[in-house]
């Protein structure tokens, strides 16, 4: 691990981290940077207030200290997140692979940092030429980084893995690109024709990162043109069946699929809240079933972006009013 400060780019914001963090695109350290440090240990006292559970185990931790957050990944790390100072402090344990902590910082604490100030999505998304920028949200399992990826390989541009950091440009809502890189499990990416030859992602993990330079990667914002709820997959049927979805369900979905560093925090929740509002009101969210026959992925990706070029300028997609 390094003791120099090093510059990345990540999503809208720019890190300075004390350890090498290869995933990322390098950039110039500037003003309002976040700090990435190693080895700080948690200041003061804090009190835990809320968790994840995975496996019916305790995943992640949250608790509350005088200037911001510990989050703790039992017998893996801990992290100190300040969100006003914008610094985030590891502390791993002894001998942690250097792949699981950057995991962990990347896909797990900075959504969840980052969330502090702007709408972060559970969702993979893509930019889709001539059209602009589609986002899958889903449940585990139901392939929002296969279809990504899919896609990736089909012409889109990967705008993110899993990962979606909202803005706005001219008034509209924009996905900004997170970082080139997709994590799939192998079965996954041998049906998209990639073995899974790349780095590991975590030493408790199969997944395994696709090797850069395989998908291409969109490297500026993309105006957000349409939200797909993943349904289970289906054994029949069309390859991309696409349908509408009741304005509550498409709410309830993406409040379900939000990261929230503070579940107590009243004030931030409802401002939170009113971003999910304004998004499905100004973005068509609808439901999709793929087929789960993995082998048809490539058939699967032609399909809906065919769809989606075919429906570029209108604002329903073709299924009617969104009501």
């Amino acid at each position: 691990m390094r003791t120099d400060a090093l510059a990345y780019r990540l999503c809208h914001v720019t890190l300075t981290s004390a350890i090498a963090l290869p995933e990322l695109r390098p950039a110039r350290a500037g003003r309002g940077a976040w700090r990435v440090d190693v080895n700080g240990a948690p200041r003061g006292d804090y009190r835990w207030f809320h968790r994840w559970r995975a496996e019916r185990r305790t995943w992640l931790s949250f608790g509350r200290t005088s200037d911001g957050y510990l989050l703790r990944f039992p017998e893996l790390a801990d992290f100190a997140v300040t969100p006003r100072a914008r610094r985030i402090e590891c502390r791993p344990v002894r001998r942690l692979p250097s792949a699981t902590l950057r995991h962990l910082l990347l896909d797990q604490v900075l959504p969840l940092a980052l969330s502090a100030d702007r709408l972060v999505l559970h969702a993979s998304a893509v930019h889709v030429p001539g059209f602009g920028a589609v986002a899958f949200i889903g449940g585990t399992g139901h392939g929002k980084s296969t279809l990504a990826t899919a896609l990736a390989q089909d012409g889109c541009s990967l705008v993110t893995d899993d990962c979606l950091v909202l803005g706005e440009r001219d008034g509209v809502p924009a996905a900004w690109p997170s970082y080139p890189g997709v994590r799939l499990w192998p079965d996954a990416a041998l049906a998209l024709g990639n073995p899974a030859r790349g780095p590991a992602l975590a030493h408790y993990t199969r997944k395994r990162r696709l090797r850069e330079g395989l998908l291409r990667f969109r490297a500026r914002p993309s105006p957000l043109r349409a939200l797909f709820l993943l349904a289970p997959p289906s054994s029949g049927g069309d390859a991309a069946d696409i349908r509408a979805c009741p304005p509550r369900e498409r709410l309830m979905a993406l409040v379900a699929c939000a990261y929230v560093l503070d579940v107590d925090d009243r004030a931030h929740l409802a401002v939170q809240f009113q971003r999910l509002v304004r998004l499905v009101e100004s973005v068509p969210t609808l439901r999709l079933r793929v087929r789960r026959d993995r082998r048809r992925l490539p058939q699967t990706a032609r399909a809906l972006r065919e769809r989606l070029t075919r429906m570029r300028g209108t604002r329903d997609l073709g299924l009617g009013t969104r009501d």
